[in-house]
């Protein structure tokens, strides 16, 4: 029995989606912006090489690093810590409200659980930054009810994504954790 203050199924799944796509169109923002601040300081690098600055050149080219770099530790790194945490903590919440509905279980599995609904959004999460950081298209995630759906942003680009990681995400979101009872029962 779901106790009547639960929210239902697919409520979870749904919110659960929602914040998956939050997080990777805010991290994916985020990255942009360092890719931003990296190309900016590379292109300032190259162009002192070619020329003989002056000093006052140099000068400003040296108050740009240092504004580049603060602003890359002040504002862009805490920012992603604080994306990154704001998700964790709603994903947390989501997997408490859907343990729930599932009664005899134990913390082992439900950690499993867990791990398994989020290595597929980090998974493709990190993939998609590390192509943003080789200057390569971006795919869009779609998480509909607990499913990641992927569709390819123009230009096109392949995905580099497991099948058998999504495969163990698709089973252990549709069927829950076990519990020990299960396990023995061979259910």
């Amino acid at each position: 029995l779901v106790p009547p203050d639960v929210p239902e199924v697919e409520s979870i799944l749904d919110e659960r989606s929602i914040i998956s796509m939050a997080l990777f169109r805010s991290l994916i923002g985020n990255d942009r912006a360092l890719v931003r601040q990296r190309d900016d300081a590379i292109a300032m690098a190259r162009k002192l090489q070619r020329d003989i600055p002056s000093q006052e050149t140099t000068q400003w080219h040296l108050e740009q690093q240092t504004m580049r770099i603060q602003f890359v530790f002040g504002t862009l790194l805490p920012e992603r810590k604080f994306i990154f945490n704001a998700f964790m903590i709603k994903f947390d919440a989501l997997v408490w409200l859907d343990q729930r509905r599932w009664e005899n279980r134990i913390s082992e599995y439900w950690q499993r659980y867990r791990d398994a609904l989020l290595e597929p959004i980090l998974d493709h999460t990190s993939t998609q930054l590390t192509w943003i950081a080789q200057g390569k298209s971006v795919m869009n995630m779609h998480v509909i009810n607990g499913y990641t759906h992927w569709a390819p942003s123009l230009p096109y680009s392949p995905l580099v994504s497991s099948h058998a990681s999504r495969a163990r995400f698709r089973i252990s979101a549709a069927h829950g954790p076990e519990s020990r009872e299960d396990r023995h029962r061979g259910c």
